[in-house]
């Protein structure tokens, strides 16, 4: 006790007059907003959070890029009907301050490495954007496609561009944002178990059970699924003390008990297909044996497809608590609701590509133009008329209704690309960290690319700021293969 009274007496010496102004002021305005929150006064709280994101944007872009990942597992959507505006907050209050500071350094002094610049990865992301724009010009909606590429830009801004910015030469930066997003990550997963537990991990409980912060259990299910082989491959990062084991074995665990929970067929199949790409990557398969097996395995799909849909519409296993039913289920397109809702906006957007397949019908439009293209053999009791159940269910049909089949090619090459570059850089980095960097974010990107088939989230905070820092991590390790110039940081 004498000695932590010493510790203390010796930390209050060093304090200097600007400590005790700094410890006063922040006393006052904990006082002033706690004063008016009693008083009901929300004004003053929001002006504080204002003030306090302004400051860290401005002087602390370090703190403010991982209070932004912190921030998106607990945001909440708060929307306004007579605009049409949603946002995601706080989380998209830093991704749109961090992006509007970026730009403004960008034309003030800002230089960055033109191999930033000129990598395929941001050039893909530069088509992907521009052929986006373009369509929002021809869109059936303008308001809603600008609105839509809008967010997209503070999405890839914040997350991808700063990302690169801030951590380019250091690990543990690239590191400790993924950490702050799983830390906020496990705590939404400790609040949803326990809400579960208390239905007996009931089936249909599990489909909501998470909101307010994930809107259903798909989007839950996908980020852990995504998580999985980041915490996973964490554990074995060089100089990892016991304690630091200790955290990512039990972030890891946690994870995948909670995804198992999640009742997510889709997230369960992009994981187990993601560890089998590392048992690829770790067994040394030859890529072009990979290709030809694709390859078969396409041509027997294509040409048993009739047979295969008999199947599949003689299976009336609807979804189970039971794990092998519920696996089962997915093949059901007979009686259960969610695979056959899914085909009916699939039916929907091929019928959208048709009748525009050059420039679709404007980003962000699907959800509001495709209910006059449903037909009824596929309407189930999810079905709706009015654009509030969701998208297209896929990041790649919901892209070419959308901006048209070139914009869904702008979405598939681009993807390739980073998962080309990722491998690559596994195979032939030499540094131990980078090499681990660019593999745990390579199989987090494959799960969801694999889930993107099913569902699709990039039109939301939770899923785009883990993807696009995974686009930016894999990017910045495939630079330092070769020894990086000096570029001017923040």
């Amino acid at each position: 006790m004498s000695q932590l009274t010493e510790r203390l007496k010796q930390w209050i010496s060093r304090l200097t007059l600007q400590h005790y102004v700094f410890i006063g002021v922040g006393v006052l305005v904990l006082l002033v907003n706690g004063f008016a929150v009693m008083k009901e006064l929300p004004i003053i709280p929001l002006i504080t959070a204002v003030a306090f994101l302004v400051y860290v944007v401005i002087f602390r872009v370090d703190l403010a890029m991982y209070l932004m990942a912190f921030s998106t597992p607990f945001s909440i959507v708060f929307s306004h009907k007579e605009i049409h505006l949603g946002l995601s907050l706080p989380a998209e209050a830093f991704m749109i301050a961090i992006s509007l500071m970026f730009l403004f350094r960008i034309l003030y002094d800002l230089r960055l490495d033109r191999r930033l610049l000129t990598h395929p990865i941001s050039i893909a992301l530069y088509v992907y954007l521009l052929w986006m724009l373009l369509t929002c010009i021809t869109s059936e909606l303008p308001v809603v496609s600008f609105k839509f590429w809008a967010s997209k830009l503070w999405f890839t801004t914040s997350c991808y561009w700063m990302l690169m910015v801030l951590a380019q030469g250091d690990h543990a930066k690239a590191i400790r944002f993924f950490n702050c997003y799983a830390a906020a990550l496990a705590i939404v997963v400790l609040i949803t178990t326990i809400k579960h537990a208390g239905s007996g991990f009931d089936k249909h409980y599990a489909h909501w059970v998470m909101s307010p912060f994930y809107n259903d259990h798909t989007a839950y299910g996908a980020v852990l699924a995504f998580f999985l082989p980041i915490t996973a491959s964490c554990f074995f990062l060089p100089k990892n003390n016991i304690f630091q084991k200790i955290y990512y074995a039990s972030l890891t665990v946690l994870f995948a008990l909670a995804l198992y929970l999640s009742f997510s067929r889709a997230a369960w199949i992009s994981l187990v297909i993601a560890m089998g790409i590392w048992v690829v990557l770790k067994l040394h398969i030859k890529f072009s044996w990979l290709v030809v097996g694709g390859l078969i395995i396409g041509g027997l799909l294509y040409f048993y497809a009739d047979d295969i849909l008999y199947k599949m519409s003689r299976n009336s296993q609807d979804s189970s608590t039971s794990f092998v039913e519920h696996i089962k289920s997915m093949s059901n397109i007979s009686t259960d609701a969610s695979n056959v809702e899914r085909l009916n906006r699939w039916n929907s957007a091929f019928s959208m590509i048709k009748e525009r397949p050059v420039v679709g019908w404007g980003p962000g439009t699907y959800q509001f133009e495709y209910a006059p293209y449903q037909k009824s053999k596929y309407k189930t009791i999810i079905s709706t008329n009015f654009g509030d159940g969701g998208n297209a269910h896929s990041e790649y049909i919901g892209p070419c209704a959308e901006t048209g089949i070139p914009g869904a090619l702008t979405v598939v090459v681009m993807f390739i690309i980073v998962l080309y570059t990722g491998l690559r850089t596994y195979n032939h980095t030499q540094d131990p960290y980078d090499r681990l960097l660019a593999l745990m974010m390579t199989l987090a990107l494959i799960t969801y690319f694999v889930h993107g088939g099913m569902n699709n989230f990039l039109d939301t905070d939770k899923l785009s700021l883990p993807f696009w820092g995974a686009f930016a991590v894999i990017t910045m390790t495939n630079l330092r293969m070769k020894e990086p110039r000096q570029t001017k940081d923040f």
